[in-house]
């Protein structure tokens, strides 16, 4: 009866919420180039008739960007064992795209459908999957009760749950027990994670903490070095200094890249939502810079004296990584939460955070008990760079400790397929 009840009242909000909320989503599906993607998949319509598509697979089910990212190292350690069909759904048109480039082989990228009545059972029963993978901590009402009566087990990995939204889902705690009782099984980032999961009312018999496949980077292949980006870098640095600052949100450009030039460095912006670039470049012009865009092409024939680089694009952050001398990683500084510095970190490279990390606690406890990571507040950050700069014993020391201290990690990814595989093999 409870969850009648729950489902009940979810599907009498949800139209609500949907009608508020579709105008601005389609806007910015508009900005981030969702249409003509296929975008009305989200709705239920498909371009190919249900004979033509890969049915009998594996579904896999990540949000936007990053956990598209974690979801293609799963998919690409799934095929080494596995030849069946893989379905990637994604909720953004950057997730979208981020999968359609990938371009692996036996995959399908597919635009996640809405969590309306009927639509979710269409998808599966469209797909008929042998098993769901869900990407982290993304579990909807419709499309979980979907796969109950289907009979299609489903698998949550890579799930990490911070304090603070600990403390919401405790608010509701029967709600989200009643959500969570269709997993499967749950594999968390670590024992922290696991012991979160179950004070919010999964059944702790189900969770296991196989690791974080994002921080599982001591397996994956070496970065390349690009060379149409060192050129780049090349010609606008003048030989000084490269420093990132990676997944800027709204104000940090000009405040990290200000600290950046201070510092005597040059600034190398990759902002965390490529289509904020308007108000990036007005706020680094308005900071006394002459901002130049990746997307607008080639580079001008005099670099003005006062430039800084921003890599206004989607999927490129590891890449740009590999180049620079040291990282600054957003969200830290002028919003709230962090991002992820593991790209970071899995490229040795000094790293430098604000002082609200609260998305990474468990990973930024682990670097700073390792003395692994730079901390500073906004007002000390030109002079925390120029410390991550200097290239003395004690900061490439830091570096490779950052790097050492992901290994409770490695093999965090085949450890997700073999939990996966075992309701897979089963069903």
């Amino acid at each position: 009866m409870k969850r009648f009840i729950f489902l009940l009242i979810y599907n009498l909000l949800l139209p609500v919420f949907l009608v508020i909320s579709i105008p601005g989503y389609l806007i910015k599906m508009k900005k981030r180039g969702g249409f003509g993607t296929g975008l009305s998949e989200r709705f239920g319509f498909y371009k190919k008739p249900a004979s033509a598509e890969p049915r009998g697979g594996l579904y896999v089910h990540a949000v936007s960007v990053g956990e598209t990212f974690i979801a293609l190292k799963f998919i690409r350690e799934w095929s080494k064992t596995h030849s069946e069909p893989v379905i990637l759904s994604t909720s953004t048109a950057t997730g979208h795209q981020v999968a359609r480039e990938a371009a692996l082989p036996n995959v399908r990228p597919l635009y996640s459908p809405l969590d309306v009545p009927g639509l979710p059972g269409r998808c599966l029963k469209r797909f008929a999957p042998r098993a769901v993978v869900l990407i982290e901590a993304e579990l909807w009402p419709n499309f979980a009760e979907s796969c109950h009566r289907l009979k299609i087990p489903m698998v949550m990995v890579n799930a990490r749950l911070s304090p603070r939204s600990e403390g919401r889902y405790a608010k509701v705690r029967g709600i989200t027990s009643l959500l969570f009782e269709r997993l499967s099984a749950l594999g968390a980032q670590n024992d922290n994670d696991k012991g979160r999961f179950a004070r919010i009312g999964v059944n702790p018999d189900i969770i296991t903490a196989p690791g974080s496949i994002k921080f599982d980077v001591l397996g994956d292949a070496p970065q390349q070095l690009r060379e149409d980006f060192q050129t780049i870098l090349s010609t606008l640095s003048g030989g000084k200094p490269i420093v990132l600052a990676a997944s800027t949100h709204a104000g940090e450009e000009a405040l990290i890249a200000s600290a950046i030039r201070e510092a005597g460095a040059y600034p190398l912006i990759v902002p965390r939502h490529a289509e904020r670039r308007p108000q990036v470049v007005a706020d680094l012009t308005q900071a006394g810079f002459t901002p130049l865009l990746r997307t607008a092409g080639e580079l001008p024939a005099e670099i003005p004296a006062d430039s800084c680089y921003v890599a206004d694009t989607t999927g490129e952050l590891r890449d740009w990584t590999a180049l620079a001398d040291a990282v600054v990683i957003g969200k830290s500084f002028l919003a709230k939460g962090g991002q992820n510095p593991v790209e970071a970190i899995a490229a040795r490279k000094p790293v430098i955070i604000g002082p609200d990390m609260t998305n990474f606690a468990d990973l930024v406890k682990l670097l700073k008990d390792e003395d692994a990571i730079l901390s500073c507040e906004a007002d000390g950050l030109a002079a925390t760079i120029r410390s991550a700069l200097d290239d003395s014993p004690a900061t490439r020391e830091r570096a490779e400790r950052a790097y050492h201290a992901l290994h409770v990690h490695s093999g965090a990814t085949s450890r997700s397929v073999e939990l996966v595989d075992t309701f897979y093999r089963a069903s």
